[in-house]
């Protein structure tokens, strides 16, 4: 891995892993609109699992007390299911049709955010966290992208940010863990996986300590509408790649 590639690696896991820290997710979306140009897609995303589950897991030491473990249950399981089954069917697919339906994915994120994030508005009940588990399971199995079914999901449904993000930090916990082992299971998680992970690591760190500050001082739903306008452009690129 030359110097140009892991200085992208690096700058793109850091400003992802502020925006997860602060937005609640978001790690997947900003990395994989770049990682794949920079290595195999199955192995980017890969990679982009293990660091969320990096970053999942240190805010949790200090925010596990705000879970709200009523409104996680019927989203993880739903979300553990279908991430799993995701995994198994994107085995053997071709490496095109994931990037560009990545891409597909990455410019609905940003629409959704930068037009309609605030006015749609969903009711939290066992079903609808049953719907948003199983869309978010599906796309973090295929895309390592399955932060904003679940978070439209809980912003109606949780009483303070706090909540808000450390349930979603919990939900993210289990499902990078899920998709991992199957991965595992189906030799995606080599050797290599885990080098890129290891280097990526104080990236991340860094990453967390930024994000918690700018997350009890900026508006995370303007950082979220620059950071989605971006990514419009980003999967347009990766549609037409």
């Amino acid at each position: 891995m030359n110097v140009l590639t892991l200085t992208l690696l690096m700058s793109s896991a850091a400003a992802g892993g502020i925006i997860n820290t602060v937005c609640g997710f978001g790690l997947g979306a900003v990395a994989m609109s770049v990682w794949p140009y920079l290595m195999p897609y199955m192995q980017s995303v890969s990679v982009v699992t293990l660091c969320g589950l990096t970053i999942d897991l240190l805010l949790l030491c200090n925010t596990y007390r705000f879970i709200s473990w009523k409104k996680l249950t019927p989203c993880l399981i739903c979300g553990m299911l279908f991430s799993s089954l995701s995994v198994y069917l994107s085995v053997g697919a071709a490496e095109k049709t994931l990037v560009r339906s990545l891409g597909v994915i990455l410019i609905a994120l940003g629409i959704y955010s930068v037009f309609f994030s605030g006015r749609i508005r969903i009711k939290a009940s066992p079903f609808n966290g049953c719907i948003a588990g199983t869309l978010a399971g599906a796309f973090s199995g295929l895309f390592s992208v399955g932060g904003p079914p679940v978070a439209i999901y809980l912003l109606a449904g949780t009483d303070s940010n706090s909540e808000y993000r450390a349930t979603l930090n919990a939900y993210f916990c289990f499902i990078n863990v899920s998709t991992t082992w199957a991965r595992w299971r189906n030799g995606i998680i080599t050797a290599q996986v885990l080098q890129v992970w290891l280097l990526l690591a104080g990236a991340v760190g860094l990453s967390i300590f930024v994000g918690n500050k700018v997350f009890y001082k900026l508006n995370g739903a303007k950082l979220r509408k620059i950071v989605y306008a971006y990514l419009i452009f980003s999967g347009a690129l990766l549609l037409f790649r």
